[in-house]
């Protein structure tokens, strides 16, 4: 019987590393993404990767069991705090700035304040609809992603992204800015949205295990 257990337990803990390891293939969606969305800002653009993908995966799973008791990410909270950790930078486990569990403390207090995960998403997205931008982006994703408010609604980890994504957003100084960086977040929820005159769809980038992800148009 000891036998036996010593045998079960050893299992477990050769299987733990395997879980803990960052997919590959969403290292390479992570990738991808980020640098489309830093298409065109050669600053951005030209930034080179050091540890963000390893970083966001931490903070994203210390943000999960926070928030969620469990440590099982969906690729939306991995792409988010990976941008996060790449910027502006996630070093202290801090989410622009300010410590996670801080930040998700403002996460949870918006929900509470909205009633619901539903009017949420739509009151961000009138929000959205209303603001200046100078792309038109803004109200065409609002526009988009209102069909369908289970998207960022029906899951609590979408939810609390698309929460997180709103205070990101209204932190910004300008009504472009706030456009930019709420499409930008939104997107890894929602899977397509409009970054400028451009409309990217990310539901297959991390799909295909055998050929190099890719950022597709919208279609």
């Amino acid at each position: 019987m000891i036998r036996l257990t010593m045998l079960l337990l050893s299992l477990l803990l050769a299987a733990l590393p395997a879980r803990a390891q960052i997919p590959a293939e969403w290292q390479a969606a992570a990738q991808a993404v980020m640098n489309e969305l830093d298409r065109d800002d050669p600053k951005a653009a030209a930034k080179p990767w050091t540890g963000e993908l390893a970083q966001g995966w931490n903070l994203a799973r210390a943000w999960r069991l926070h928030n969620n008791g469990n440590i099982e990410i969906i690729l939306a909270e991995y792409l988010t705090f990976t941008a996060l950790c790449r910027q502006p930078g996630c070093g202290g486990s801090t989410v622009a700035g300010q410590g996670y569990q801080a930040m998700s403390q403002q996460v949870k207090t918006l929900r509470a304040q909205q009633g619901s995960p539903y009017t949420l998403a739509s009151g961000a997205h009138a929000w959205l609809a209303g603001l200046a931008d100078p792309t038109g982006a803004a109200a065409k994703n609002a526009a988009m992603w209102e069909k369908d408010l289970d998207v960022p609604s029906a899951d609590f980890a979408t939810g609390n992204l698309y929460a997180l994504a709103w205070l990101l957003a209204r932190a910004r100084p300008t009504p472009a800015e706030q456009a930019n960086t709420f499409a930008r977040f939104a997107l890894f929820v929602q899977g397509k949205a409009w970054i400028g005159t451009r409309c990217l769809d990310i539901t297959k980038v991390a799909a295909v295990l055998d050929a190099p992800p890719k950022v597709e148009a919208c279609k």
